[in-house]
């Protein structure tokens, strides 16, 4: 079971492969660790010869972003095949709270309510925010401790955000996948403290480097998280 795109950027369930993104329940549910964080999928992205997407049609289309569509019967599909993973996804993981990553679309705050229900009730707490670009460049790392093969990336990238007024938020698709585990896009909020001794379980859209999931388990451990593991809707390229 997988997605097809067509041509004016249509995005469709096919349940006679699994090109792009495979959400068969039958098969094993992907699983990654970034360090300490265990990182479970509910689909699996897939690599595409001939596009350079990977797999991402699919979050364009639910996030409603470059021109990419999704008609509702199709996004019934793939909830549907979801929630026969979910169950045994969760049943991997320890949490009673679910805090989402904060996104511009509401895919990650779905994944989470029904994370929530699922697995307890839970509550969930909307307790991370996505960071400034002063924020960002605060912490940054000089570039004398950056990886010898990086530090031209990093340089430049570190330039252009020193362009960029402080007060944005930073995007960090805008930034190089190779350089992001330098830079922290995600900072606890005033509810952070909500997670104090509790397991919390974070969820997003989709993990690439992981960095900001990592960011996240980063500023929920420092407010007091008795531990933390992560759930995402698209798993990374395999």
């Amino acid at each position: 079971m997988g997605i097809d795109v067509d041509a004016a950027k249509v995005v469709s369930y096919n349940p006679t492969h699994e090109h792009r993104v495979a959400t068969d329940p039958a098969r094993p549910f992907p699983t990654a660790r970034y360090g300490s964080l265990e990182v479970v999928s509910i689909f699996r992205r897939r690599r595409a010869k001939h596009d350079d997407n990977d797999g991402n049609p699919l979050i364009y289309a639910l996030k409603d972003k470059f021109g990419y569509t999704i008609a509702l019967a199709d996004v019934r599909q793939l909830l549907m095949a979801g929630q026969q993973i979910l169950p045994a996804a969760l049943a991997t993981l320890a949490f009673d709270i679910v805090v989402p990553l904060p996104s511009s679309s509401p895919v990650a705050s779905i994944v989470a309510k029904r994370a929530a229900r699922a697995g307890g009730p839970y509550p969930i707490v909307e307790c991370l925010d996505k960071a400034t670009v002063a924020q960002v460049l605060a912490q940054a790392p000089a570039p004398d401790q950056v990886k010898s093969r990086d530090r031209g990336f990093y340089t430049s990238q570190l330039a252009r955000m020193q362009e960029t007024p402080g007060d944005e938020i930073i995007e960090m698709k805008s930034v190089p996948l190779r350089v992001r585990p330098y830079f922290t896009p995600i900072a606890a909020n005033a509810l952070a403290p909500a997670c104090a001794g509790r397991h919390v379980l974070l969820v997003d859209d989709i993990v690439g480097s992981g960095t900001s999931l990592v960011a996240a388990q980063a500023a929920l451990l420092a407010a007091g998280a008795a531990g933390i593991s992560a759930m995402t809707l698209l798993s990374r390229l395999s």
